[in-house]
């Protein structure tokens, strides 16, 4: 329902989806939404009031979706996509706008800043993670900075937990679904004495998957996940407030299970794309998913003829464990406040990978990575009726170590053990170990600590009664220390000598960005705003083979005017925003090969123009039916993009389709003896994506649609619920990455989720 909520900070335009069961108000007659005030720029203000650019959603919204994990709220957000290049308990690949990064590992910090209560999430491999007992979730457009501790060039995304309270409550939940998933979660919160209170949050979720291992005979894609959350409010006086989170969960679902795309024709040459999008194609060793296959071991593979289903030799399972603490301090010295927030989080996270996509032992990965990140960050902030200002200094300090390993063409090393004519190798080469002809298992590793500085201020003052000035700046300083090794993992062959590695390396980078809005209250129902905002990330270092290379920093200035119109006596509010990007330097991601082996690469390669445009609305026709809808239109490409392989210039940005649409109907039904049932249904469109930068028509995909629907029984007194839930109800079958692994006959295809069900009892206490 819709409630008063201070949510976000950010600059540009905004969005509220509370749901379900709208609360309205009754003026002369005919019902109207109710008004939210929010604290987008750091005061209270109302909505439709506030130049700011977010979409946002309630915990009852987020449940009402169905929204699982913190990356589900994509489906319901305008130019919001995401990738998930490591399946979907993996590192996420999210775009705002065109801006982000397909880059799947784990070092590398996109230009979309994630938080959590504040916090920001350093490590991409903890991006994905459950919603869990979560009070709002915000999307913020365009570049955030003059007011967020972390620098982000292209948006952030802020998830906030339910707060303890001075009164006893809590839930709990139990749901049921397709593929035997099961799921429990709960809260429970209350006073602890005068003036503290707590609130503990646990959430248990497993199913046995939705991919058929045909080869083995088991599923494949299933969730083992466990997250748990405890906060501590206190307020010692009047004037200190102090928050106290422990946080902490574990992963251990299947590791993920591609789609297997043959590239090969018989004689080993590269078949053209109609052949290989009509699955007529092989991968090195003659395999195809369209026909039974023996392996070169003797094994019998059948066909796999469903699209959620493939041949697999090696299954195994993630392993992920995460744990932070933080503590948050308000404190209210007269017109001023002075906030603390001092964070630190710990990951390991274990990460085998089927490479090959096949019943042959061609190609399998290890992918690893342990991260500490600490964060500092104080705030001073100052209000008048006419004028406010925050100041603010943060610091954080990551330490990453990655460890990456690969088992290459283990299935050849019959045929090289003991040729030491061929192969550089030990005497009788034990092990058949064979670089020339790409048969060994590798290791590669990274020692990664980046140190970021940053001062911010951002200030706001009425010239008029309808009009302000909002504007703001921020420096930058980063450095980033960089150190690497590479080595033949072959401890029967004596693990010979590493080829080009170790290397060290380590740069700086800073910059001064800002940010200037002017807006306009025409009248009590129309706000008109418009600014210019610049944008700067950061640049990096990657490692490949042969050594390890820096890349530059990338900036971009983002020009913006937008609205928010409300009509109809308060039942129907219309809001929209349109926007240029200029940008400079564009970090672009490849994944390139060397010496046989792949590896993720960054470079400076392209300018590129973005601009679009993005429209919600939300209405209420009668008093029990509600009508959301989303547009997000965007234009991306690509300038002076030239590599040696060629110029790419005019090529779309990965992930960023044309076209975005969402929507959602809700209508209650009150029933006599005052309980309620709900229908929902919900939908979202994605125009064509392509998920690499040089446009590789078999690394894209079509234009789809998704739709889901629920209805749920609730009780008078609000205490009991019981929905029915249908996802993917046209059970749509569509890709959300793909690789190129066409040096070994094959491409990877992640693939989305197939149709499902599932029936939920939630108990309020």
């Amino acid at each position: 329902m819709v409630k008063q909520i201070k949510f976000g900070r950010g600059v540009l335009g905004i969005f509220v989806l509370c749901l379900p069961h709208w609360v309205t108000a009754e003026i002369s007659g005919s019902p109207m939404m109710e008004e939210i005030i929010v604290t987008a720029q750091k005061r209270e203000e109302r909505l439709q009031e506030t130049p700011v650019s977010v979409t946002a959603f309630t915990g009852d919204a987020i449940e009402a979706l169905g929204f699982r994990q913190s990356v589900d709220i994509t489906a319901q957000t305008p130019n919001f996509s995401v990738g998930y290049p490591n399946g979907d308990t993996g590192v996420p690949a999210p775009f705002i706008r065109g801006v982000g990064l397909n880059d799947f590992g784990v070092l590398n910090q996109g230009p979309l800043a994630t938080y959590m209560d504040e916090i920001y999430i350093s490590s991409n491999a903890t991006q994905i993670f459950q919603l869990l007992d979560v009070e709002r979730v915000e999307v913020l457009r365009g570049p955030q900075g003059t007011l967020y501790g972390r620098n982000a060039t292209g948006g952030a995304v802020n998830y906030v937990s339910r707060k303890p309270t001075t009164e006893r409550d809590g839930w709990f939940r139990a749901g049921i679904g397709s593929w035997d998933q099961r799921k429990i979660e709960g809260a429970f919160g209350g006073p602890l004495g005068e003036n503290t209170a707590f609130r503990a949050t646990m959430l248990k979720s497993d199913s046995d998957g939705w991919m058929k291992n045909r080869f083995t005979g088991n599923d494949q894609q299933g969730v083992d996940e466990f997250a748990w959350r405890v906060l501590l409010e206190t307020q010692p006086n009047e004037s200190l407030n102090l928050l106290f989170n422990l946080r902490g969960g574990k992963t251990e679902s299947d590791a993920v299970q591609y789609r297997h795309l043959g590239v090969w024709d018989a004689d080993g040459n590269m078949c053209d794309n109609q052949a290989i999008l009509a699955l007529q194609c092989v991968d090195i060793f003659g395999y195809s998913e369209q026909a039974p296959y023996t392996t070169l071991n003797g094994d019998t593979a059948p066909a796999v003829p469903g699209y959620n289903e493939g041949n697999y030799d090696f299954e195994a399972l993630n392993d992920t464990e995460f744990w932070g603490v933080s503590l948050t301090a308000d404190w209210t010295i007269g017109d001023y406040v002075i906030t603390s927030i001092s964070s630190f989080d710990r990951v390991d996270d274990f990460r085998p990978e089927e490479t090959d996509v096949g019943p042959n032992n061609i190609l399998t990965g290890e992918l690893a990575v342990e991260q500490e990140t600490f964060s500092q960050e104080l705030r001073l902030s100052w209000a008048e009726d006419k004028w406010s200002w925050l100041a603010g200094l943060y610091y954080l300090k990551d330490d990453a170590t990655d460890n990456t390993a690969f088992d290459i063409l283990r299935d050849f090393r019959p045929s090289t053990i003991g040729d030491d004519v061929n192969c550089t190798a030990p005497p009788g080469n034990p092990g058949g170990l064979c670089p020339e002809q790409f048969v060994f298992k590798t290791k590669s590793g990274t020692d990664q600590e980046i140190t970021s500085f940053a001062a911010f201020f951002d200030t706001s003052y009425e010239l008029s009664d309808r009009l302000t000035l909002s504007g703001g700046l921020r420096y930058t300083d980063e450095e980033i220390k960089h150190d690497s090794y590479y080595f033949y993992d072959e401890p029967e062959g004596g693990n010979p000598a590493q080829p080009g590695f170790p290397a060290v390396e380590d740069t700086d980078f800073s910059d001064v960005s800002g940010r200037i809005v002017l807006d306009a209250q025409v009248s009590d129902e129309l706000l008109l705003y418009g600014g210019i905002t610049s944008g700067f990330k950061a640049g990096g270092i990657f490692s490949t083979s042969d050594g390890i290379a820096t890349y530059d920093e990338e900036k971009l200035l983002s020009y913006e005017v937008g609205y928010k119109a409300t009509l109809a006596d308060g039942r129907l509010s219309f809001n929209g925003s349109a926007f240029y990007y200029d940008y400079e330097d564009l970090q672009v991601y490849a994944y390139v090969i060397v010496d046989g082996l792949g590896f993720s690469t960054i470079s400076n390669a392209a300018d590129a123009e973005i601009y679009g445009a993005e429209f919600e609305l939300q209405w209420l026709p009668v008093e029990n039916l509600f009508v959301n809808l989303g547009l997000g239109l965007l234009s991306t490409e690509y300038q002076d993009f030239v590599t040696p392989d060629g110029d790419f210039s005019g090529n779309k940005i990965p992930m960023s389709p044309e076209r975005t649409v969402n929507g959602l109907i809700q209508y209650d039904i009150p029933l006599q003896s005052n309980d309620a049932i709900t229908l929902q249904a919900d939908f979202n469109y994605q125009d064509e994506v392509y998920f690499d930068a040089l446009a590789n028509p078999l690394l894209r995909e079509d234009d789809y649609w998704l739709l889901n629907a629920r209805i749920s029984w609730t009780s008078a007194d609000d205490k009991l619920e019981v929905a029915a839930f249908g996802r993917n109800l046209g059970d749509e079958e569509y890709m959300v990455y793909a690789f190129d692994l066409s040096f070994f006959g094959f491409n990877e295809e992640m693939i989305g989720t197939p149709r499902a069900f599932g029936l939920e009892v939630t108990y309020q206490l």
